[in-house]
């Protein structure tokens, strides 16, 4: 987990010659996340190509077709998807690609998230919203890459957690994520967001002095958690874009398109109602009656995307657990409780078979300076 991720196995790739292909490229095993739209990617070839690499190679190295992208609602899968960016690591030699990525992403990427997230009444208001359709714009999500919010002593914590088991690509999805927290809050808030500090899981890469450009704040690396600290009074200000009656239509706009991406993918149809109440998750056939489809149908269609329920049930309980431990009013055994584990033993054991570490060892990660 700290070792830097995306510097040894970089090596320049000059256009007009063979991409090199990485052994393992497409086998993510039973790890979930959901496609993204030719809208990103569009926007991503762009970029890719104002930073003079041969976009249109990387692109048909990738299978992604001019048609494909014609229609900005056309599915770009997750495998396309991580093979242009991994693509983009090789040809660029540049491990700061990541930073670069989420500084330079067009709103018109987020869609009506944008707008939603813009025309919230506070700062908070908007968080909740942008958390809870993450998954929105694609990228990197479902099990794999999770952003958390929470408030630690007076200020505001994003919390990023990221599977080692997106190797090469980690790096990148975390400094993606990191650095287009900071410019939608500025979309958002119009003005800069007063980060007071950064705490990363992962030692200092070879492009660490960009980090202070950007952030502005004081930076720790190597340590338990990734967590993006600022002042937690700017949370409730009103927005200078508030507009209640556009929120309401672009939340329902956004709810929408959440469903529509979700139909033929199983597992996030599961996700969305055992996140309903992950104290008490409904039984697999409870939820099989409520997709309308046998118990045993629903078990196939998820292994047919690696997942079984419990994973399903111990993935959505354990984001929770995470936002739980963070919150310092809340002792372990109520977070137990809240996640509906009879007695702390069991939530202790559950998470650190998730996690590797102990509740405590987790919380204490959390809050150390």
């Amino acid at each position: 987990m700290g070792q830097f991720c995306g510097q040894a196995n970089i090596q320049p790739w000059k256009p007009g010659t063979n991409l090199p292909i990485i052994a393992g490229q497409y086998n993510y095993g039973g790890e979930g996340d959901i496609n993204t739209d030719a809208r990103y990617m569009v926007w991503l070839l762009d970029f890719l190509s104002s930073l003079g690499l041969d976009a249109q190679e990387i692109a048909r190295h990738n299978g992604v077709s001019p048609a494909q992208l014609q229609n900005p609602e056309n599915v770009v899968t997750r495998d396309q998807h991580r093979g242009v960016l991994r693509d983009a690591l090789l040809a660029s030699n540049d491990t700061g690609l990541g930073l670069k990525l989420g500084l330079q992403r067009s709103i018109a990427t987020l869609d009506q998230l944008a707008y939603l997230m813009m025309s919230s009444a506070t700062l908070r208001q908007s968080n909740e919203v942008g958390l809870r359709y993450q998954q929105y714009p694609g990228r990197f999500s479902g099990d794999l890459i999770i952003t958390s919010f929470s408030e630690i002593g007076g200020e505001g914590c994003y919390q990023i957690h990221a599977k080692p088991s997106l190797r090469e690509l980690r790096l990148l999805a975390i400094e993606d994520i990191l650095t287009n927290i900071v410019t939608t809050c500025r979309w958002v808030l119009g003005a800069n967001l007063p980060m007071t500090r950064l705490r990363l899981d992962y030692p200092a890469p070879p492009h660490a002095a960009s980090y202070s450009s950007i952030f502005q704040c004081p930076i720790q690396y190597d340590t338990p958690a990734t967590q993006l600290f600022f002042d937690a009074a700017i949370l409730d200000q009103p927005l200078p874009q508030s507009s209640p009656q556009s929120a309401l239509l672009y939340e329902k706009l956004c709810e929408e398109k959440s469903i529509s991406r979700s139909q033929g993918d199983i597992a996030s149809r599961v996700w969305q109602i055992i996140v309903r109440n992950p104290a008490e998750p409904p039984s697999l056939e409870t939820t099989a009656s409520e997709l309308h489809c046998s118990a045993r149908t629903l078990s196939r269609k998820l292994l047919v995307q690696g997942w079984q329920y419990q994973q399903l049930i111990d993935q959505v309980r354990e984001i929770h657990a995470r936002r739980y431990l963070s919150d310092p009013t809340l002792s372990v055994t109520q977070v137990a409780q809240q996640l509906g584990y009879a007695d702390s033993s069991g939530f202790h054991r559950a998470f650190k078979k998730w996690t590797g570490r102990s509740p405590k060892a987790f919380r204490d990660g959390l809050f150390a300076q």
